[in-house]
């Protein structure tokens, strides 16, 4: 009996055993399951960065192509042939790059001929820094009173370029000039010196000269006729002379009517004699077929056979005058307008998309080849003197 309690005990105590085993083994799979787990669980967190990498290929891929890139053009004034012209250069400029593959766009504006202010372009330039342009073109008509407008517009980031005239040089990252003061007015001397040759006059019997400039603040014109004084002042040119600059340099500014009146001032005073003006200048674009018009609708003419004229304006604009044997306007000086158009957006556009940098010493266009860049300069090139042997080779 007692053998067989025993028995039955032992039985108890085995089957109580493999009871806590059972039970043992099942809880230690539950609790460790979820830990096996858990690298499953914090696959996303390591997959991240390839989530993150699409992203930033995208970001990588636009970057170039942020924005347009905008180049803001503004005249000294509009609706005149000259700065026209400029305009036909710079969009053709614009076409060019957009066959290239560039995204870019050209707003032109300036003011009207007869209120070409600082305060007008000032108004203008103010909106373009709002806007956030992406470059600035200005030719100013006053240099020192728009420098604090276009050190605004650098402070904002936005790229400034002069072209035509130049403000401050602090006020702008670069300036297209397009010639240099003694190049442009060595083709108006020479263009008076060899006609008043071919009229009987020389060395040995000087003449009187007198210049229709714009106003007094406009940078291109002073040192224009600062560079005149100075070559009429060599051997060669002596016997050119400004008797008195007080009355025999005009400073109509840039309003049409007034450059008209005093064009025609001074037509009334040309004539052979000593105390008259034999050669009339013209050192703006609307001062010289001013000139011109003047001499055709003038009541008593100088002989034209006796006295010349000649100045700064498009062909197009002096072509009737040049042709017309009775109008002593003999030649015309410029420069291809166009082709300054063309080579500021260019520049404007290679600054503002890092082609070329302060330290930059060239650039190089698809029309124009090589062009230097020298003291935050870029020169378009010579002076060209037209006259009615070639006034009808040229359309701008």
């Amino acid at each position: 009996m007692i053998r067989k309690k025993k028995l039955t005990l032992v039985m108890v105590l085995a089957l109580a055993v493999m009871v806590a085993f059972a039970f043992g083994a099942c809880g230690g799979g539950a609790s460790e399951e979820p830990a096996a787990e858990e690298p499953a669980a914090e696959e996303p967190a390591a997959e991240e960065p390839a989530a993150e990498e699409p992203a930033t290929e995208e970001a990588a891929a636009e970057a170039p192509a942020a924005g347009k890139v905008t180049i803001a053009m503004l005249p000294k004034f509009k609706g005149e042939n000259y700065f026209d012209a400029c305009k036909i250069g710079a969009e053709e400029a614009i076409e060019e790059l957009k066959s290239e593959g560039a995204d870019v766009e050209l707003l032109y504006d300036g003011p009207p001929q007869n209120d070409a202010t600082n305060q007008n372009q000032v108004s203008i330039l103010e909106g373009w820094i709002a806007q956030g342009v992406n470059a600035i073109l200005v030719s100013p008509n006053d240099p020192t009173a728009i420098a604090p407008t276009l050190k605004k517009a650098q402070e904002a980031g936005i790229k400034v370029l002069t072209f035509d005239a130049d403000a401050d040089p602090d006020a702008r990252d670069l300036f297209i000039n397009q010639g240099t003061a003694e190049a442009i007015v060595n083709g108006m001397v020479k263009a008076v010196s060899d006609t008043m040759i071919e009229k009987g006059y020389g060395p040995d019997k000087g003449i009187n000269i007198a210049i229709v400039s714009s106003a007094k603040t406009d940078a291109n014109q002073q040192a224009w006729l600062e560079a005149l004084k100075a070559q009429i002042a060599t051997d060669e040119y002596n016997w050119l002379t400004i008797a008195n600059e007080e009355t025999d340099v005009y400073y109509p500014g840039p309003d049409e009517t007034e450059t008209q009146k005093q064009s025609g001032t001074l037509i009334s005073r040309m004539g052979e004699g000593a105390d008259q003006i034999q050669a009339a200048i013209g050192l703006t674009s609307m001062a010289t077929p001013a000139l011109g018009a003047q001499y055709e609708s003038a009541a008593s003419k100088p002989d034209a056979t006796k006295v010349t004229m000649t100045g700064l304006a498009t062909p197009n604009a002096l072509k009737d005058y040049i042709k017309n044997d009775e109008n002593p306007l003999d030649t015309g000086v410029l420069w291809n307008c166009m082709d300054l158009g063309y080579l500021s957006v260019e520049a404007a556009y290679q600054y503002a998309t890092g082609t070329i940098t302060p330290e930059s010493t060239t650039m190089t266009t698809s029309r124009l080849g090589e062009r230097e860049i020298a003291d935050k300069t870029i020169l378009l090139g010579d002076a060209l003197i037209f006259d009615k042997n070639n006034v009808d080779q040229f359309d701008y």
